[in-house]
This record gives structure tokens, sequence and C-alpha cells, in this order.
């Protein structure tokens, strides 16, 4: 992996953002689309990228470097987590908006984001990685997550047992499923594996027209006109993994994971949070702030990243 190469392939992924963003306003998009489009990715061609990364790959990992890359994730989590309610806390941000704000820093935007870029920059080997990495993600945004931007639309109890409802997904399934596949060493490179892989490269593209067209809708003016969700974005894009790199580097030493880990905590915020607080009353002006503010400072987050993973 090269600084250079990377850099290219975020050119190539902003012109797909830059693609959806011109269809949105050319009305070859719009809300409706939008939507049963995102529910083809998550549901379909993200799962089949996610799967045909272990029947494609003729390097599985052995038990041992999939145990520990399940280890390394929820160690990072816990990281991740204290951070996050620890930022807005000592930071004095406004308390009914604490909650959202320590969601923003939580949890990235792997899906849509994550995958497509692993994909782009370190082939099949990373999306079987952060697919197993993702796991404990799926588990704790629907509980943790729920708890943090919910304000009070039923009791707590009631509200966890409404997110538990939506933790499994057939993304989840399809993480197991690889986990599964990658313990039992199994692979299927012919038609079965092939014919997932095809729809697993619609993914990429899917999700940059899905990103582009959403921004698109967003008032621009209003976005960027309040400090915090820029605050939030450096903890989520810069200071979370970078705190991730230094921890893990002494002990990991495949390239490739410590990148995985490294690229996948720097994502810009997840967009389960724009859905968690339509579902239970959280604050949405300030997490689509935050989702929008986070995604364009992503384009050039992530290739320092990836200069961090190479120079140092």
């Amino acid at each position: 992996m090269s600084f250079q190469s990377v850099e290219s392939q975020m050119v190539i992924l902003f012109l797909g953002i830059v693609l959806g963003f011109i269809a949105r306003k050319a009305s070859v998009m719009n809300d409706r689309f939008d939507g049963q489009f995102s529910k083809l990715v998550l549901n379909v061609t993200l799962p089949c990228l996610i799967i045909s990364s272990v029947l494609m790959n003729d390097e599985l990992p052995d038990a041992s470097t999939v145990g520990l890359i399940f280890l390394l994730s929820c160690t990072s989590y816990a990281i991740i987590l204290a951070i996050a309610f620890a930022v807005p806390f000592l930071l004095r941000f406004p308390k009914d908006k604490r909650g959202t704000y320590s969601f923003m820093i939580a949890f990235g935007n792997v899906g849509f984001i994550g995958f497509p870029v692993l994909s782009a920059i370190f082939g099949d080997q990373a999306i079987l990685y952060a697919a197993i990495f993702n796991i404990p993600f799926n588990l704790l945004v629907f509980t943790v997550g729920v708890f943090m931007i919910s304000e009070g639309e039923g009791t707590l109890r009631e509200r966890l047992t409404d997110g538990a409802k939506h933790v499994v997904s057939p993304t989840l399934i399809s993480c197991f499923v690889a986990l599964a596949l990658a313990l039992l060493r199994i692979t299927e490179p012919g038609i079965l594996g092939q014919s997932l892989d095809v729809m697993g490269q619609m993914t990429t593209p899917a999700a940059l027209l899905i990103i582009g067209s959403t921004l698109a809708k967003m008032p621009i003016r209003e976005m960027i006109s309040s400090f915090r969700p820029y605050i939030a974005s450096l903890f989520r894009l810069v200071f979370v993994p970078v705190a991730i790199f230094f921890v893990f580097r002494s002990f990991v030493t495949d390239p490739m994971l410590l990148g995985t880990i490294v690229i996948t905590s720097g994502m810009p915020v997840a967009t389960n949070g724009t859905l968690l607080c339509l579902q239970y009353g959280g604050d949405l002006k300030t997490m689509t702030k935050g989702t929008f503010v986070s995604t364009i400072m992503s384009l050039i987050t992530i290739p320092l990243l990836a200069m961090m993973l190479v120079y140092l």
C-alpha cells in the first residue's frame, strides 16, 4: 500500500459521490429511490460482498487470527466508548446534546463507506477482517447507541428492547456467516463465489451514489453553521483512529490487520444515527450536521490516516 494509491482511490470514491450529488440535483435520484436503493445495499449487495470475501479468498486467516480480530474489536470499542462518553462531558457540551455527540464519536459509517473504502485500498482480505471486526458494532449501536440518543420515548427498557429487535440484520448475519466460513476454512471460487462476488461489487458504486444524493438535499449553509459538529468530527475521524493506532501498533504485527482496524475506526458518523434519532426522538438536526460535516472531512482524513500507516 502506498499513499499515492490511497489518494487515487479516495479521488475515485469522491467522484462517485459527486455523481450521486449531480443525479439528485438532476432529479434522477430522490428520497424514495434512495430509501429503496439503501435497502438493496444493506440487505443484499453488502452481505454478498462480506460472504464473497471469504469464498473468493485463497489465504484465509487461521482460527487464532480470527479470535484475535474479534478480541481487538471488543478492546477498541471499549476505548472508543470511553472517549465518546468523556469528550462531550469534559468539553461541557449542552447536557441535552451530549448523548448525540457521544454517538457521533462512537459509531462510524462502516457499512456504506468503510467496507467500500477497505475494498478499494486493501482488497478482499480486508473485507473479511472488517466483517469480523464489525460484529460488536452491530450489537452496540442498537443498545448503547439507543441509550445515547434517546430522549424519553418510553422507558429505557422499552427503548433498548425495541433497539434489540433491529440488531439481527442481513449485514450482521453475513458477518457471522463469514466468521463461520473462515473458521471452517471453506472457500468456493466457483459459480456460487463468483455470483456473490459480482453482486457484492455493486456495493461501492451504489453506496457512493446514495451518499452523494443524501448530501445534495442538505442545506449546506445550515450544516456548516455550528462549531461543535466539527469538534465531534475531529474526534471521530482523527483522535479515535490515531489513539487506536498507538494502542495496537506495538502488538499487531500484520500491517493489513492494523490498517483495517485504524481505517475502520476513522469512518464518518454512522447513518444509523439519523434513523435512530427519527425513531427515538433524538436530536436529528445535530446528528444530520455531524453526518454531513464528518462525511466531507473524511475525504481528507482517510488519506491522511493511510499516510500515517505508511510512514509510522
